[in-house]
């Protein structure tokens, strides 16, 4: 239950907006950021108060609340282009008109209205967070009603097509907050729930649900405290080699490198790397999805695997782009922190299209340079993203991402090719609180790696070494300096550690050493 000091903010939030209102005397274009600083002082700075609100989700639909009702909604910001919107900021008789207030109370518009009463608001369109582990995602437990299942009024504005999925447009009064919010920022908006016309490509009005906002926030991870993060490392990687990639210990160290980068410096020499699992076994039936993609969505909090093909790189967007002044999604306006499972088993020959070659340079630029190109009619806008990638290929090497600059490449070598493709039903899992262990051990991985530093002595000692590697082997090239030390950072932040030590050094040669080593063995049929 809603503590006492908030019963009024919760269930009577319009009366608490008109009762600031009157007491406020300051000038109607900053009256919102009062809104918004008292309900945040209750709702976000309190015992997480605003976790007992009422959810929009695909289990608490807008449907299944009346208009009027305070509710909060966990989502990514997928479109920030739509069009600012005037509203009657202060109606007849001094009352407050905004948040909805206007069209309740519309006695109080009737007659003439000042341009002086007008203000300006900020409209937005956000989504359920795509490629959201169902296990992390909030209140997930279903809605006992007779309502049927939601339908998006929008659904080309969701990411991932045919996922069930809340759409819903935004109102922000607070304008001078609202500018710091992007696209695919997640954020949890609260605000009092109604329904609009609005126009959709069909240019027939529909009613489409809409949240006056009155104070938001946008998701920090909270970083968890790990004891032994050596043993829970072994562990992991421990459960991975038996019960996911057959036993190979070799490409479970790469792979956890993978899960623990992300983006902390726009430095090209330290943007995570694309991790290529080559020499993996085909399925034994089409569109089945590895045990690799069942582990990874119980292990990472966003998680979606793309099974490539031509018909989907030929028909399918993968970059956001406006028609019509409206922004539809693509495959790759993800959320920072996604990790996406590329496999390549279903291609065969055939033409790759104009579009399928526009969708495997997005891949390519997510993969080199972290950024993805938003399109509309007369200009392309450039987005920083942070999603990881892991490609799965037949052969020794990969089809469209193998001139990759961050490419690694590790050729799987197991001995129980089916067991690769077990089901989740089939796979013996950790128990839950090992696997809240484990999850929390890769979330404490992924914000190690922006504190991970080099000490001077460290530092000289590693360039001695690789000069004496390149008077030793005449290919070797400062770009496997910047690779050596890019894995090096990933390692030291795989054990939690602030510093690339020399034994963390030496560890990264021998994974490197061990990598090549078989790539060039099973290449040559050794």
């Amino acid at each position: 239950m809603v503590a006492a000091p908030a019963i009024e903010e919760v269930y009577n939030p319009t009366g608490v907006i008109k009762r600031l209102y009157e007491q406020y005397e300051g000038s109607d274009d900053e009256f919102p950021a009062v809104v918004a600083s008292h309900f945040s002082a209750i709702l976000f700075n309190t015992d997480d108060r605003v976790n007992e609100l009422p959810s929009l989700d695909v289990h608490h639909p807008p449907e299944a609340y009346t208009n009027g009702t305070l509710v909060r909604f966990r989502a990514m910001v997928q479109d920030t282009s739509l069009s600012p919107e005037l509203y009657v900021a202060k109606l007849n008789n001094h009352q407050c008109g905004g948040w909805g207030l206007s069209t309740s109370d519309s006695s109080e518009t009737s007659g003439i209205v000042g341009y002086q009463d007008l203000q300006e608001l900020t409209t937005l369109w956000a989504v359920s967070v795509p490629a959201e582990s169902p296990w992390h995602a909030e209140d997930t437990s279903p809605l006992a009603s007779s309502f049927p299942a939601h339908v998006p009024l929008r659904p080309h504005k969701f990411p991932i097509p045919d996922v069930p999925h809340i759409g819903i447009q935004i109102k922000m009064y607070d304008n001078q907050s609202s500018q710091f919010i992007k696209t695919t920022d997640v954020v949890t908006f609260v605000g009092i729930l109604s329904s609009e016309p609005v126009y959709t490509e069909s240019s027939s009005p529909s009613e489409a649900p809409v949240l006056h906002v009155i104070c938001h926030q946008s998701i920090a991870e909270s970083l968890p405290n790990i004891k032994e993060p050596c043993s829970v490392r072994r562990e992991l990687l421990r459960w991975v080699s038996e019960h996911v990639l057959g036993g190979d210990d070799l490409a479970v160290e790469w792979l956890l490198l993978q899960l623990s980068s992300k983006v902390h410096t726009r430095s090209a020499a330290f943007l995570p790397p694309s991790l290529t699992l080559s020499r993996f076994p085909p399925p034994p039936h089409p569109n089945t999805l590895p045990t690799l993609s069942c582990a990874l969505s119980e292990l990472l909090r966003k998680y979606t695997p793309v099974p490539l093909s031509l018909e989907l790189l030929n028909t399918k967007s993968f970059t956001p782009e406006s028609r019509e002044e409206d922004l539809h999604s693509g495959y790759l306006q993800l959320p920072a922190g996604t990790t996406i499972l590329l496999t390549e088993s279903a291609l065969r020959e055939g033409k790759v299209t104009e579009k399928g070659l526009m969708n495997i340079r997005a891949i390519q630029e997510i993969m080199n340079s972290q950024t993805l190109d938003y399109a509309f009619p007369f200009s392309r806008f450039t987005f920083e993203t942070d999603i990881s990638t892991i490609v799965l290929v037949e052969g020794r090497k990969s089809t469209f991402f193998e001139e990759v600059q961050t490419s690694l490449n590790v050729p799987l070598q197991s001995t129980v090719g089916k067991n690769l493709y077990r089901s989740k039903e089939e796979v013996p899992w950790p128990s839950p609180g090992k696997l809240t262990i484990f999850r929390s051990y890769i979330m404490a991985c992924k914000a190690a790696i922006g504190k991970v530093n080099v000490s001077e002595a460290t530092s000289k000692y590693i360039q001695e070494d690789f000069v004496r590697q390149r008077q030793e082997d005449k290919t070797t090239t400062p770009d496997d300096l910047i690779h050596l030390m890019r894995t090096a950072r990933l390692l030291a932040a795989s054990y939690l550690q602030e510093e690339v030590t020399i034994e963390v050094w030496e560890k990264t040669k021998e994974l490197e050493a061990a990598r090549k080593s078989r790539a060039v063995s099973l290449n040559t049929g050794t």
